[in-house]
């Protein structure tokens, strides 16, 4: 388990960044989540098992999304860095799709 980052301070710039690092945690469950719903969807055969867990892995899917939608909203410079990472990986990604 990750550590939890603990901040016993009222004003806001505490709070904010509290806030920001508290969603990247959030990102963090998320994905874990993800990998753990899909190792069992993986790890049966049985159509409704499997039916379930896509359904809960899609859902997994989803929040990640809302997580780095607030994410960007908290800390922009989080965002355009993302951003920056994409357009790397598509001018350097040469393989067809």
């Amino acid at each position: 388990m990750r550590k939890t980052i603990t901040i016993c301070d009222n004003n806001n710039v505490a709070n904010k960044f509290l806030t920001v690092q508290n969603c990247r945690e959030d990102i963090i469950g998320e994905l874990d989540a993800i990998i753990q719903y899909e190792n069992h969807y993986y790890a049966t055969d049985d159509p409704s098992a499997k039916a379930t867990i896509l359904d809960i892995v899609n859902e997994e899917k989803l929040h990640v999304g809302q997580l780095f939608g607030l994410l960007f909203k908290l800390d922009p410079t989080s965002q355009t860095q993302f951003e920056a990472g994409l357009n790397e990986f598509y001018k350097n990604d040469q393989r067809p799709n």
